[in-house]
Formats: structure tokens, sequence, C-alpha cells
């Protein structure tokens, strides 16, 4: 499985490809030289959120982790208000499940956040991921200061979610996922002193990595929050884009 960070300002869409939302129920279509209408099939990946198994992440007053955007393209986790300079919203997970009848091939995750001006520039996060198929490695996919990391798409190039049913591969599989863990000060994360961008760190212990290496769970060493960021919150979105 490849891994590669493509950054960007915004979602792209390409308009040569047919592209839909995420959870948008689009049927493809060819048309005979008769102008008879076949279908094909759906393209129909929909987003749930879950806290990994240890966790303890944030909930709204509902006791809802997440919502979903109206048109099912965005996942949007309840907001964290950091009590203490070091903090983490633990290990949220964002899973695409391919429910159409037409494969999904490139899957991209893209991170955005809507947080305090000060808070967003001290986080951290940790993203990591076991991709699409057979295989349980669960990757490093960036782990550094949080303003670099939001706008930028993670892409596995080459990877498919496959229909239900199907078989899965190395590279295919119903499902992919996504798990973020914002963070500041030192905190038990997935990728522990492993950091894609060491920008900011002071601690003398940390190892810098490259994107795909194996995440390794462990404490961080980021610095911790300022005063300046007292009593403001964060909240994290992920979105997927595709091409069916």
């Amino acid at each position: 499985m490849k891994h590669r960070l493509i950054p960007t300002i915004v979602v792209m869409s390409i308009a040569s490809l047919s592209l839909t939302g995420v959870g948008v129920h689009a049927t493809f279509t060819t048309s005979t030289a008769s102008g008879q209408t076949i279908t094909v099939g759906t393209v129909d990946p929909t987003l749930s959120g879950s806290c990994v198994s240890g966790a303890n992440c944030p909930v709204d007053a509902s006791n809802t982790l997440y919502t979903l955007s109206p048109d099912g393209t965005k996942l949007t986790f309840a907001p964290d208000t950091p009590s203490s300079p070091s903090f983490t919203t633990g290990d949220e997970q964002v899973t695409a499940t391919n429910t159409g009848t037409i494969p999904v091939t490139d899957p991209t995750w893209v991170l955005n956040a809507g947080a305090g001006s000060q808070l967003e520039a001290e986080a951290y996060v940790c993203a990591t991921s076991t991709g699409i198929g057979t295989g349980t490695t669960n990757y490093l996919l960036y782990n550094g200061p949080l303003t670099s990391f939001l706008g930028t798409s993670y892409a596995l190039s080459g990877d498919t979610l496959s229909i239900p049913g199907a078989t899965a591969t190395a590279t295919s599989g119903p499902t992919d996922n996504f798990v973020i863990d914002v963070y500041a000060g030192s905190e038990p994360t997935a990728c522990g002193t492993s950091f894609t961008n060491a920008t900011g760190l002071v601690n003398g212990t940390y190892q810098l990595v490259g994107v795909g290496s194996t995440a390794t769970p462990g404490v961080s060493e980021a610095p911790t929050l300022n005063g300046d960021s007292t009593g403001q919150s964060i909240a994290i979105s992920a979105e997927l884009t595709y091409q069916g």
C-alpha cells in the first residue's frame, strides 16, 4: 500500500470525472445509440465515527460523539475544550464503508478544524490509519503541529473501496479508516515520540520519521498549551473524496 500526502488548500473537484459527495446515492448510467438508458450501479461510501477502545473522547451535551453534514460528505467530532495545558481528544476514528454497487477508487481524506485561533496554533495532531485491505499495520500519516496538517490530503494511491461481499486483498476492501488525536503536552498517543514534523519540539528524545512509517504508541513530547488558549474549543472534521 502506497502512502502519500498531497498539499492542498481546498477539496478539489475535477469536472471531467464523475465525482459525488460521500454518502450521496449517485446513479451511474450509460446511454445506447437509441437513447435507451441502462443503469450501471451506485456509488455510496458512507462515513461513521467511533472512539478507539481505551480512549476517552469528548461528547456533546446529548452524549453524541459526532455529527454528519446534511449531505453526508463530512463528519465532525464533538468539540473539546481543554481544561489543562496538557490534553488529548483521544483516538477518534472515521470509517468509510462502501455500501454501493460500484468500487470507489483513490479515496482521499482531508482534515479540517473549527477552533479558537490560539488553541489551533498551539495544538498538535497524531494521524494514523490501517488503510484498506487485509493489512493490520497501523501507519503513521502525520504527527506534528495541527496547523501544518489542516487542509492537506492523504491519498491511498491505487487502493479501492470494494463493493460489499467482495474478497479483501492487499489493496482493496470494503472499508477505510482515518484516526485522529489532537493533543498538547505529554499525552499517550498512537504516534508516541515519532514525528513527521518536529516544528516547535524542544525535547531531544523524539524521532523524526517519514510518512507511512509504522505507528508506535507512546507518550508524546509536544509543548503544552499557553494561557492564551484557555477556554477555547476545537472540533475536528474529516472529509473523504474519491473516484467512482
